[in-house]
């Protein structure tokens, strides 16, 4: 494959929409498993338990879906194409990545936003099996500066909209409903927004497919 081959066209957005449906069946699986265990956890007395049991399976259930989303650029995917997941590499890279995001989130709103918004190829690269993910980030927006800009300005737009109204559904709602329909709503556009990056970093040297494994 030539380093200037594009898997999207006019749009990331909309590449990453029409090749999510590759991956559709264990998209669905993954966001439904999780919606459930999310669900589950509400009401546990036991409040460090279940943030602990709900941050691990979010970081699975992201590892899951990154993986299917990079497989979602070139193939069709089953169920079975989960085993295939890097589950270690991916929980070392994105666990830190997260931790980094959140100390600044903490500190302050916009060094956690801004440290966001410079490595959002950090967890498709880390799927694609990559050695040094933070190394292949700045090689991809570098490869592709415009079109970064471009779906990292709709990436956010469309986490402002879920996140705004996952806050009215559970004010709404509440309860273990609002939870597995947040939860739910969230998977399957995590699955896009994951699509379109995947698409994009596979469009850049760093992300040129190696191997069809």
């Amino acid at each position: 494959m030539s380093v200037v081959d594009r898997q999207y066209g006019w749009s990331v957005a909309a590449a990453g929409f029409a090749r999510m449906w590759r991956g559709s069946v264990p998209f669905l699986t993954v966001s439904v498993v999780n919606a459930i265990i999310q669900a589950s956890l509400v009401g546990l007395p036991l409040f460090w338990l279940a943030w602990g049991m709900s941050a691990a399976v979010l970081l699975i259930t992201f590892a899951l879906m990154a993986h299917i989303a990079d497989r979602s650029v070139y193939r069709r995917s089953r169920v079975g194409d989960l085993r295939g997941a890097r589950l270690t590499v991916f929980a070392v890279w994105v666990a830190g990545w997260t931790i980094v995001i959140n100390v600044g989130l903490a500190f302050y709103f916009w060094p956690g936003l801004l440290l966001l918004a410079l490595t959002p190829f950090i967890p498709v690269a880390a799927a694609a099996g990559v050695g040094n993910p933070l190394g292949a980030n700045f090689a991809a927006i570098r490869s592709r500066p415009v079109r970064y800009l471009l779906t990292l300005a709709l990436s956010l737009l469309v986490i402002l909209a879920v996140w705004l109204a996952a806050a009215l559904n559970a004010f709404f709602i509440r309860g273990w409903i609002a939870s597995f329909s947040s939860w739910l709503i969230i998977g399957l556009v995590a699955a896009c927004l994951l699509t379109s990056w995947a698409a994009l970093y596979r469009s850049t040297p760093p992300g040129v497919l190696q191997d069809d494994a």
